[in-house]
């Protein structure tokens, strides 16, 4: 008996060893891979805080460039303050860039990663050259010399300075999105191998257990496999399992105890997923709701933020007319009727001049919100094109420039608001008239295609780049051919689309440098087309 009793104690010493084995060698496994996944995680974040500043660097970058532009094209210097705050943005953000890029060599003490300090250098230097010729720019533009200032701007802007700063940028942002794909591909195939490996360490450990407990088994009775059995079933989450009546009165209460357990088990579990799903239900909805409202209060704000901001650059010029006409008629001697009646007609068209804007960049703004203000009605478009063309004919005279129009069908009828259309018309076929040579002529063509009406206004005037097509839609933007060739505000286009596009229809510009330019303008029909008889 008690060779048969400590024979027992043996094996239950034997399975428990084993089985703390076990547990030891999967914690070190687990303990070896969650260490090597905070590895990448680390390094994940260390690339992508990389890749942000150098974001910042190239917005601060471009943000320079602009604002050089905006001064040589006013031929003055203000708002100091604000460009060397972008100056100091600049530098911080190439300093914020060397600091990360530092820390993960560190972290990594990848040979690599000193290859970017190498590229980093490059970009510093290319950011300072900038900088410098801001500066140059600036003091050149104080001293008068408008000319230095232009050929000064035109070189940051090549190919060698601003182009070559764009490649090196543009390789940084490749390496490190390269960098962090492939970290963050390590840490996923890491998670992939912890996932494949915690079912299969699971399952052999289950399977020693069995063993372990097949050998002690033999030396307790069918209560025990009973139990175990139960064991086996709450483990694998049959909670519907019941152990039968056990003939020992230990035994017998303690499956009785087994069983009342997984009743319980069973229900709680099930009030608990029921909990569950609604809670994700819940929450779910709450967290859309929250980012549609999020979305729209972001896009207001942007939008009343951008509005102001080009509300008051635009202010500021009619403003200081009106102010220094009013000063002038306000000083000095008394002046007669007619010089007063003159000063007060030019503060007229300055302040008419000021209202038209102010529409204009609302009307804008609203669009861009999708609440702009139009009303529809059944027009006869070719009606309303041929007018405009009338109107402008005799400007048009003043240049030498033949305005042909073309009509597919006079009883062509678009639903629209006639007073918004004819604005769109008045923009394109006054921006030909602008850019075009003397001696030319204007193509104006209204044609019909499948579910639309198709307008096209072409010059033979100065044309303009693929970069001037795509960005002549934002405001204010003029790029430096057209600036060079005829004055402007930068925002009858931005108009035109808003009026377009509140009609569903689109609006494009097409053309090459010195080979014209043309405007496409597409509005829909509503329904089908209908004719005026």
């Amino acid at each position: 008996m008690i060779q048969l009793c400590t024979h027992f104690k043996t094996k239950l010493m034997l399975a428990a060893g084993s089985l703390l084995t076990f547990i030891v060698v999967l914690a070190c496994i687990f303990y070896y891979s969650t260490a090597r996944y905070h590895y990448h995680l680390e390094r994940t974040e260390l690339a992508n805080s990389v890749l942000s500043s150098y974001l910042a660097v190239s917005n601060h970058t471009y943000r320079k460039l602009n604002s050089m532009g905006e001064i040589v094209a006013r031929g003055e210097v203000d708002d100091m303050e604000a460009r060397d705050e972008n100056q100091r943005s600049l530098r911080d953000a190439l300093s914020k860039v060397r600091r990360n890029i530092a820390a993960e060599v560190a972290y990594v003490r990848n040979e690599k990663e000193d290859e970017e300090l190498d590229h980093l250098v490059k970009i510093e230097r290319l950011s300072e050259h900038i900088i410098l010729g801001s500066d140059e720019i600036k003091q050149a533009i104080q001293m008068g010399d408008r000319e230095r200032a232009q050929r000064e701007l035109s070189m940051l802007r090549s190919d060698s300075v601003a182009g070559k700063f764009n490649d090196l940028i543009d390789q940084a942002l490749a390496e490190e999105q390269r960098e962090t794909a492939a970290t963050q591909a390590e840490a996923n195939r890491l998670g992939e191998l912890i996932m494949i490996t915690l079912p299969i360490t699971t399952a052999l450990i289950l399977g020693v257990v069995m063993v372990l407990l097949t050998l002690v088994s033999r030396g307790v009775t069918h209560s025990i496999e009973a139990l175990s059995e139960a064991a086996q079933a709450y483990t694998s989450g049959d909670l519907d399992y019941r152990i039968p009546s056990l003939p020992e009165r230990e035994f017998f209460s303690l499956g009785r105890a087994f069983n009342k357990m997984a009743e319980e088990l069973a229900a709680r579990r099930g009030a608990a997923q029921q909990s569950r799903q609604s809670l994700e239900a819940l929450i779910e909805n709450r967290t859309k709701e929250l980012q549609a409202s999020n979305a729209q209060l972001e896009n207001l704000d942007r939008s009343r933020r951008q509005l102001l901001a080009d509300i008051s650059h635009e202010l500021r010029t009619p403003l200081t007319v009106i102010q220094g006409e009013s000063e002038m008629a306000l000083r000095g001697a008394p002046k007669s009727i007619d010089e007063y009646q003159d000063t007060l007609n030019r503060v007229r068209d300055q302040a008419v001049h000021t209202t038209r804007l102010v529409e204009d960049l609302l009307f804008v703004a609203r669009a861009e919100n999708g609440n702009a203000r139009i009303e529809k009605k059944s027009v006869a478009i070719a009606s309303l094109l041929r007018d405009v063309c009338m109107d402008f004919r005799s400007i048009a005279e003043k240049k030498r420039i033949e305005i042909l129009d073309s009509y597919i069908d006079d009883k062509i009828v678009v639903y629209g608001d006639a007073g918004r259309l004819r604005q769109v018309f008045a923009i394109l076929i006054d921006n030909a008239i602008r850019y075009s040579h003397t001696g030319g002529s204007i193509s104006v063509d209204l044609s019909l295609a499948e579910d639309s009406v198709r307008l096209s206004v072409k010059d033979e005037g100065i044309g303009m780049t693929e970069e001037d097509a795509r960005q002549a839609f934002h405001r204010f933007y003029r790029g430096d051919n057209a600036e060079r060739h005829a004055q402007g505000t930068g925002l009858g286009l931005p108009v035109a689309k808003a009026i377009i596009e509140a009609h569903a229809g689109s609006i494009a510009l097409l053309g090459k440098p010195g080979d014209g330019a043309e405007a496409v303008v597409k509005l829909p029909f509503e329904n089908k087309l209908r004719s005026i008889a």
